[in-house]
């Protein structure tokens, strides 16, 4: 069963230490169901000139038949005044999945929906489920790969373990980094014994190297 955890990053750009901050976690709300999150901010010399940017990605799952199954993905995102949302909305009783974005208007517009004919994973869910075992045991060397949401193209989220020591788990993730322009990239992370990440780097074109590291933990 996941459990619930909330975990804070401090994010270091280049020659920019403190360059942002990350909450990561994972509560439950009712039977079954639980709200994965993810919330980051420019600080510093760097929210000058990037607009205080603010991005905020949550998912409320179900967990049926011994995983997380996304209901709802939300991307939200504030640079300067530019407030960007977007919702899909999983109905699996449909076999549809919608994505609706927030028009200048105030109000919410269906602007794409997609066949929900197999498992597909937004990138919350499919961390989750990664670390709570829904995707099954993995093995140092092995790799894993689920169908992420396919828009604005099809994607396929890819995990590739590496060192696994007491202590020292690597793995490398190739993921559409929706919070940049929907680049695709590598995202290498360290965690303990518990699936927890220590530590995370990537490259993106904005910023160039970004790195996070775990400051807290409950």
């Amino acid at each position: 069963m996941p459990r619930p955890e909330t975990l804070q990053y401090v994010v270091d750009a280049p020659m920019f230490k403190n360059a942002g901050r990350a909450i990561v976690s994972l509560r439950q709300v009712g039977p079954d169901l639980y709200e994965g999150e993810i919330k980051g901010e420019t600080s510093g010399a760097v929210a000058l000139f990037s607009g205080h940017r603010r991005d905020h990605y949550r998912t409320t799952m179900r967990y049926h038949q011994g995983k997380l199954q996304p209901v709802l993905y939300i991307e939200e995102s504030w640079i300067g005044k530019k407030h960007r949302y977007k919702e899909y909305r999983f109905d699996y009783a449909q076999q549809r999945l919608e994505m609706w974005r927030l028009e200048k208007n105030g109000h919410l517009a269906r602007h794409w929906e997609h066949e929900l004919t197999e498992p597909l994973y937004d990138p919350i869910s499919a961390f989750y489920n990664f670390r709570c075992g829904g995707f099954g045991e993995l093995k140092g060397g092995e790799t894993l790969s689920v169908a992420g949401i396919p828009y604005p193209q099809p994607e396929t989220i890819t995990v590739h373990l590496g060192l696994q020591e007491p202590g020292d788990r690597r793995a490398t993730v190739t993921i559409r980094q929706r919070a940049f322009e929907n680049e695709t990239g590598l995202v290498h992370l360290r965690f303990d014994d518990d699936w927890v990440p220590l530590s995370a780097w990537t490259r993106v074109l904005v910023f160039g190297k970004l790195s996070g590291r775990l400051v807290d933990r409950y």
